[in-house]
């Protein structure tokens, strides 16, 4: 005889809440979707962060007032990305590069899962000067990001980067992998400039999420538990 329904569906149900009970909880997207900067905190020099759909910006130098380059940045997810830019630097009679840095901190209502990505996107003029010299600090702007308070593995993108790889002043978007568990993050922008001028660099920061499989397939999921249960369950000849 078969086994009753009832007792056929209860390994699959338990089989199920099994598998839901390992997917990854996702942290509440940072990804700025709420169209604003809730939860974020900045450092208190003139720098500024805002929740953007689209942003055309045209970087400009003071060493080199020829050059000009304009670009929109959209989100890579999402309808946001977050715009960080540095407010008027200190005055300086440094005939080499000196450094000014903000900051920008957000921590996640719960962690990081395995698979979330963070994009960065840089955008400065020091695409052209990043190689000041020999025996010149380079005017080498950077954005950093360190996950939970681990400063000796943080994540950088600098302007020399963008010049090793050929483009003009915008790095594009650059992902990195959220060390899984990651709660808190702290961004540092700097930029490097002299007497001669500043370029006033910026960063976009944007975020996604892991996939999660959708309810439908927990539904498959339960059925094909189900009728390999029960075939599992014919007596035998």
């Amino acid at each position: 005889m078969f086994k009753s329904l009832s007792s056929l569906c209860k390994p699959a149900a338990l089989a199920l809440a099994a598998c839901l009970g390992g997917l990854p909880a996702h942290a509440a997207p940072a990804g700025f979707e709420s169209g604003d900067t809730q939860g974020w905190t900045v450092s208190a020099d003139g720098v500024t962060l805002t929740a953007q759909g689209s942003y055309t910006v045209t970087l400009t130098d003071d060493h080199d007032p020829s050059f000009a380059y304009t670009t929109t940045v959209t989100p890579v997810s999402g309808g946001y990305f977050g715009l960080l830019q540095m407010g008027p630097m200190p005055a300086t009679g440094a005939t080499t590069p000196v450094s000014h840095s903000s900051q920008a901190e957000f921590t996640l209502d719960l962690p990081s899962a395995a698979g979330d990505k963070l994009f960065l996107r840089l955008l400065t003029a020091d695409y052209f000067y990043s190689d000041a010299g020999p025996g010149i600090p380079a005017y080498d702007d950077s954005v950093s990001v360190v996950y939970d308070g681990d400063t000796a593995n943080p994540d950088v993108w600098r302007a020399s980067d963008i010049l090793a790889a050929g483009w003009s002043g915008d790095s594009g978007w650059q992902p990195f992998a959220l060390p899984a568990g990651t709660q808190h993050l702290q961004f540092t922008l700097s930029n490097r400039y002299s007497i001669d001028g500043s370029n006033a660099p910026l960063v976009a920061i944007d975020f996604s999420v892991a996939s999660v499989p959708e309810p439908s397939s927990f539904a498959l999921m339960a059925l094909g538990l189900g009728v390999l249960v029960r075939v599992r369950s014919r007596p035998r000849a």
